[in-house]
């Protein structure tokens, strides 16, 4: 797979090291050819990294970055032009599939789809009855290396009034069926996926009405989907639920990031069985981003968070140790946005844009505790609060 993906691959960049707020992060530049958001990072059994994003430039281009393991570079490459909100997984073969929406809300406006096969990308629009799809989507794998892709239908069937839900849809190996998993007004808008080692597919979304606000999760288990309101405005009385982010232990227990807009905090919930347990990451010293926030979840169980922090203009990571959260700063002056999060092998790897300098960055370092020289944030634990199906 590195040798055919590197025979296609149109332009190679080559590390370059950037300050960083702790010695122990190593942060590289990928692209600098007009900065990127959306970024979807993963790294794959051999070491490899994956990464996409789109282009705020003329052409709004989707690009693919590789990190050769061996060769300790990053390789990039334009996949498709007219794009946003992408999201990437790797299949059994740790090879990438991507999910995207058009740029813009015109009409026919689709959601795609784009996967390596070993020797060329494979692109298609997925057929949906749908006239309008934005806004952000989400890319999740079965057994079979089926995807399921999570979309906002930002309008329905031309002819209908039907608009703003959320909605997915899976390969079956023949077509495409659609389900919609919310069709309450405004559900979707901030979606992500992530499928569990028996491939079950769990999904956080939010709803985004300022009367219907609330972070809402959803399970697909033995083919059929369960949805559920994990916070909602209606019962905190505080808008919530943008940029949420998913991740799953190794037990198969759902990890969700997501904001509280009306006090500027960051938020987790780890749902233990038929318990939701809602913490307190962090405060932002600013409104919070309409932004894509970043999980995982350590083999111990450990969840690692990134938000970029809009006010401080810092990309922070936070990590929850004993009963608090500990944050630190990787980079500032404008880097963090639209972040995304991987780890292999005891490393942690975050993507992210850099909006001072036009480009996207990747910082990477051990998990081994604290970094030395760095004095952490620790915010209470907060509030926390149990909900029974």
């Amino acid at each position: 797979m590195v040798k055919a993906l590197m025979v296609l691959i149109v332009a190679g960049h080559l590390v370059r090291s950037a300050p960083a707020a702790s010695s122990d992060w190593r942060i590289e530049v990928v692209d600098q050819s007009g900065t990127g958001l959306y970024t979807s990072l993963k790294v794959d059994t051999l070491g490899n990294g994956h990464l996409i994003y789109t282009t705020e430039t003329e052409e709004h281009a989707l690009r693919y970055g590789f990190w050769d393991h061996a060769l300790k570079r990053w390789f990039v490459m334009t996949v498709a032009k007219g794009a946003n909100f992408c999201a990437l997984t790797l299949d059994s073969k740790q090879r990438p599939h991507i999910s995207w929406a058009d740029y813009g809300t015109f009409a026919g406006s689709k959601l795609r789809y784009a996967h390596w096969d070993g020797a060329a990308w494979k692109i298609e629009a997925i057929p949906l009855s749908s006239e309008v799809i934005d806004f952000y989507t989400s890319i999740a794998l079965d057994q079979n290396d089926y995807p399921t892709i999570s979309f906002y239908e930002y309008r329905g069937p031309r002819g209908t009034d039907i608009a703003v839900r959320m909605r997915v849809v899976q390969w079956n190996g023949q077509y495409w069926p659609a389900q919609t998993i919310d069709g309450e007004n405004q559900s979707g808008k901030y979606n992500a996926l992530v499928s569990d080692s028996q491939s079950r597919v769990h999904l956080a979304y939010a709803n985004v009405g300022a009367q219907t606000a609330g972070i809402r999760y959803a399970i697909r288990d033995q083919g059929k989907w369960n949805a559920e309101t994990i916070e909602d405005i209606r019962i905190a009385k505080t808008y919530m639920g943008s940029g949420a982010g998913v991740a799953v232990d190794k037990n198969g227990n759902p990890h969700i990031v997501y904001a509280n807009n009306s006090e500027r905090t960051i938020r987790y919930a780890v749902r233990n069985g038929k318990q939701w347990v809602l913490e307190k990451v962090a405060d932002v010293s600013k409104a919070v981003y309409a932004d894509r926030y970043a999980i995982a979840v350590t083999d111990a169980g450990i969840p690692y968070v990134a938000y970029y922090d809009g006010g401080s203009g810092e990309l922070r990571v936070a990590w929850r140790q004993g009963s608090h959260w500990i944050s630190e700063t990787v980079e500032s002056n404008g880097a963090g946005f639209t972040s995304s999060m991987s780890i292999h092998d005891g490393q942690l790897w975050v993507s992210y844009a850099d909006q001072s300098i036009g480009g996207i960055k990747v910082a990477r370092r051990m998990l081994d505790g604290t970094p030395a020289g760095v004095v952490p944030k620790v915010s209470p634990p907060g509030d926390t609060a149990g909900k029974n199906e």
